[in-house]
C-alpha cells in the first residue's frame, strides 16, 4: 500500500509538472511589434523660424513581459520629417532621415471589466526614453539640393495610450496615438537642432515567438 501510495503521489507529481511547464511554454514572454505611424511635428534649426513638419516613421521592436501586465521593449525607429520653407525668397523643401533607439517600459490592461485570461481587447499604456540621431538632411531648391550627413545625436522622451486586440495566442494589432519630444539639442557644425511637439497616429502588428 506504501509503494503504491508513493507511486501515485509521485505520477501526479509529474503531470502536474509537465501541465505547468506545457501552459509556461504557451505564455511566451518575448513579443515582435513592427509599428507605423504618421503625424506632424515641430523643427527648430538654427536660421530657421520653428517649421511645421510632416512625419513618416517606423518601429521594430522586441518586447519582454516582466509581469503579468508590464513589458520593456527596446529596439530601431525610423523616421522622416518633411516640411516647406522660404530661404532667400525662394520656396525651398526640406526632408530630415532620423534614427532613433527607444527604450519603453508598457503595459497592456483588460478592457470593459473582463477576465484577463478571456479579454481579447486591452487598453495599452507606455512611456520612455530615446536616443536620436540625424542620419541625413536634404535641402531643395529650384536651382538643385544639398545634403548633409550625420549631424549629431540627442535625447527625449516618448509615451503613447492605444487599444491592443487579439487575434489568436501569437498575433495581435493595434491602433492609438504616440506623442514625443526631444529635451535636448543636437549640435554640429554650429548649428543646433530640436524636434518638438511630435504627434503621432500608430498602427502596430505584433507577434509574440
Amino acid at each position: 500500500m506504501k509503494k503504491l501510495l508513493l507511486t501515485t503521489s509521485l505520477l501526479l507529481i509529474t503531470v502536474v509538472s509537465l501541465a505547468q511547464n506545457t501552459k509556461e511554454a504557451k505564455e511566451s514572454k518575448l513579443e515582435f511589434v513592427a509599428t507605423g505611424k504618421l503625424g506632424w511635428a515641430k523643427i527648430n534649426q538654427s536660421g530657421f523660424v520653428p517649421l511645421n513638419a510632416n512625419s513618416n516613421a517606423g518601429d521594430l521592436l522586441l518586447s519582454y513581459k516582466l509581469g503579468k501586465n508590464w513589458g520593456l521593449s527596446s529596439g530601431v525607429s525610423f523616421m522622416e520629417l518633411n516640411t516647406n520653407l522660404n530661404q532667400n525668397g525662394a520656396t525651398a523643401s526640406l526632408q530630415n532621415s532620423y534614427l532613433q533607439i527607444p527604450l519603453k517600459i508598457g503595459g497592456d490592461y483588460v478592457m470593459f471589466n473582463m477576465d484577463q485570461s478571456n479579454s481579447k481587447i486591452f487598453l495599452n499604456v507606455g512611456a520612455g526614453f530615446y536616443a536620436s540621431t540625424l542620419l541625413k538632411s536634404e535641402l531643395q531648391t529650384i536651382t538643385g539640393s544639398t545634403t548633409t550627413k550625420n549631424l549629431g545625436w540627442n535625447f527625449g522622451i516618448v509615451f503613447n495610450t492605444g487599444v491592443k486586440f487579439l487575434i489568436s495566442d501569437k498575433t495581435s494589432i493595434g491602433i492609438g496615438f504616440e506623442g514625443q519630444g526631444d529635451i535636448s539639442k543636437m549640435k554640429k557644425d554650429g548649428v543646433e537642432r530640436k524636434v518638438e511637439q511630435l504627434n503621432s497616429i500608430y498602427f502596430s502588428f505584433g507577434f509574440k515567438f
